[in-house]
């Protein structure tokens, strides 16, 4: 099965005769598609929690002029969304930071 020199409709009949009729396959493709939908589920989560946890310190650093550690607060709020912007407002007014 030299597929160098085959045109390119050869080489699509020689792997389609090659695939057709094999389950194995099928399961590959469906594993694929789990993994890949899983994917996507959850940098979905990620990227949400991220840009609310993003808009909440803007909304309390700009509007409400709640004075928040600037790095700390943005890499807190980037990565734990909103729950870490919580925290960090409930530290700054227990004033364990400053």
């Amino acid at each position: 099965m030299n597929v160098i020199f085959q045109t390119p409709e050869a080489v699509t009949q020689t792997i389609t005769n090659s695939i057709a009729g094999n389950i194995s396959w099928l399961l590959i493709g469906i594993v694929f598609f789990i993994i890949a939908a899983m994917i996507v589920y959850f940098l979905k989560n990620i990227i949400v929690n991220t840009v609310l946890g993003l808009m909440g310190w803007g909304l309390l650093t700009y509007m409400f002029h709640i004075d928040l550690p600037f790095w700390a607060s943005l890499v807190v709020s980037a990565i734990f969304g909103l729950a870490g912007l919580g925290v960090m407002v409930v530290l700054t007014v227990l004033g364990i930071i400053n």
